[in-house]
């Protein structure tokens, strides 16, 4: 369950992207107004890389900051790479799931850009991280 980010982000990913699309707030404009909760808020409770107990695993951070995590790829790569990565993933996993480790070799591949510091801030530190 530990990797539950890559259903949960994804999916709040993919309604941040629809809104984009038809009209509603833009992805990065979502991700502003998470990012503006304060430091005590529970969207930096716990990493969604690493939820924790069974209780974390349906949990704000699992959903809102795993979108995030994606939305800082997006950023990171430029949206052509981005979208080539999530056809890639979707393609190479649909008929069963993949790890997060998975995810960042296969973005590492297709975006030619080392990204470790980026997941690991994003889904694996406690807390509200920095913007890079």
């Amino acid at each position: 369950w530990k990797d539950i980010w890559l259903n949960e982000g994804f999916a709040t990913y993919a309604e941040w992207l629809y809104s984009e699309q038809h009209g509603g707030a833009s992805a990065q404009k979502t991700f502003d107004e998470l990012y503006a909760r304060p430091a005590g808020n529970e969207l930096w409770a716990y990493p969604p890389g690493d939820p924790g107990s069974g209780e974390n695993i349906f949990g704000t951070p699992v959903y809102d900051r795993g979108a995030m995590a994606l939305h800082e790829l997006r950023k990171a790569v430029g949206d052509r790479e981005f979208f080539a990565i999530l056809r890639a993933w979707a393609a190479e996993h649909r008929d069963g799931h993949g790890t997060t480790a998975q995810f960042v070799r296969l973005a590492e591949k297709k975006s030619g850009k080392p990204l470790d510091s980026l997941f690991h801030t994003w889904l694996f530190t406690k807390g509200k991280p920095n913007k890079g």
